[in-house]
């Protein structure tokens, strides 16, 4: 039987685009049968102490700080359980309070976020990693601070995680990933030997979003080269697609690639 699960914005509560697709199995496990979220923690601010160290994803362009008409979010958020929280270039909000954003650098801020799945029922997070971004060492850095950060929290809250590879822009996913899983994540960072890193059946989880998505890189050929990388890794395989894989008449290739059972 095959299982989708819709991954939720931990930030918003609004469903994200995409839609994950895995054979049950066996339900003894961290995901099948669980409440998955996805999680960015692409959120940095200028002064945050992190490898980047400046504001990225809630403005664009060089100009120092979000404000008007220079933003990238659409939804203000409630930042009274942070410890720290970042001037912006916005006047005070409506209740007079300074407008200021976190940054997902800060150690308060993950473990909030892994403390509020623990208080709602939330099994398990997507920790998504943008493979696009690993060339450059300030990002790679900040991934990885975020990837250490949200394995520390789960494991204090009793949640579990997982990588969730993000093929956007990659072109060179085929090969890079397969380094960047056994050099970074099972080697330096060493996630998948953390008791909170989640397991299916016994394996390792992983997922590669992005598969037969308009616009991201790959085919048949690279895809399949990836899922069979990780099943000889013995890992239990995901794959992000698209929403209407399963009716979509124009990417047939996409609906007969992701039927193939992950083990």
């Amino acid at each position: 039987m095959k299982t989708k699960i819709k991954a939720i914005s931990l930030l918003t509560g609004t469903l994200l685009v995409a839609e994950m697709l895995f054979a049950a199995g066996s339900p003894v496990g961290d995901v099948v049968g669980k409440l998955t979220v996805g999680y960015q923690g692409w959120f940095a601010c200028s002064n945050d102490l992190s490898p980047r160290n400046k504001w990225v994803h809630w403005s664009s362009g060089n100009i120092p700080k979000p404000g008007f008409d220079n933003q990238t979010f659409e939804l203000w958020p409630d930042v009274r359980e942070y410890a720290t929280t970042y001037q912006t270039g916005y006047a005070s909000l409506g209740n007079g309070n300074p407008a200021k954003l976190f940054s997902s650098y800060d150690d308060n801020v993950v473990d909030t976020h892994l403390k509020w799945m623990q208080t709602y029922g939330i099994d398990t997070a997507a920790l998504q990693r943008f493979g696009c971004s690993l060339s450059d060492t300030n990002v790679k850095a900040q991934l990885n601070g975020i990837a250490t950060k949200v394995k520390n929290a789960a494991q204090t809250f009793g949640r579990k995680f997982y990588v969730m590879y993000d093929i956007s822009d990659w072109t060179n996913f085929q090969t890079e990933m397969k380094t960047d899983w056994t050099n970074t994540i099972v080697g330096t960072l060493a996630l998948t030997n953390s008791s909170a890193y989640a397991k299916q059946n016994g394996k390792p989880v992983v997922c590669v979003w992005g598969v037969g998505v308009d616009g991201r890189p790959g085919n048949n050929t690279s895809w399949n080269d990836v899922v069979n990388f990780f099943k000889g890794k013995n890992c239990y395989v995901i794959i992000g697609t698209k929403r209407a894989w399963a009716t979509n008449t124009i990417s047939v290739y996409t609906r007969s690639w992701a039927r193939i059972r992950p083990r």
